[in-house]
């Protein structure tokens, strides 16, 4: 007989199996970030629509940055997805300061410069990624998939 599983319950056991790698993921993450920050002069990528020029590296941050929070918060969960309200704001000050850290550091790297809408694509995703991440946690615990 087949199962009938739904996007909730396969995104949930999802969850469950990487939530053992998470700390991993987020540690990997945060040095691939570094990493590409320290190579110099990376072609900017921009989508032209009419008279507009779209600049997809903001975009690009914004997504790294809520995926980072994810694995953050992840790693700091209970095994029900609980977190503690001081863990939301430890991970929340850390993230901006390596979001910032980030920046600072293309400073020093030749070819590259501190972008101030970097930082701030870099933070709309933290403060995103913990918004959707907590919703999501929540909504999952609620319906007890785990």
């Amino acid at each position: 007989m087949k199962k009938d599983k739904s996007f909730k319950s396969c995104l949930a056991g999802f969850i469950k199996q990487i939530k053992p790698y998470s700390g991993f993921i987020f540690v990997s993450f945060i040095v691939v970030i570094f990493a590409v920050s320290s190579v110099p002069s990376i072609p900017t990528l921009k989508i032209k629509a009419g008279n507009s020029v779209i600049r997809l590296d903001y975009f690009f941050h914004f997504c790294e940055y809520g995926l980072l929070t994810f694995f953050a918060l992840l790693s700091l969960s209970d095994n029900d997805l609980k977190l503690k309200f001081n863990k939301l704001l430890i991970v929340l000050a850390l993230l901006l300061a390596i979001a910032f850290l980030d920046e600072l550091h293309q400073k020093i790297v030749p070819g590259r410069t501190y972008n101030i809408k970097d930082f701030i694509s870099n933070s709309s995703g933290v403060i995103s990624g913990l918004i959707i991440s907590s919703i999501l946690f929540r909504h999952i615990r609620k319906k007890q998939v785990l």
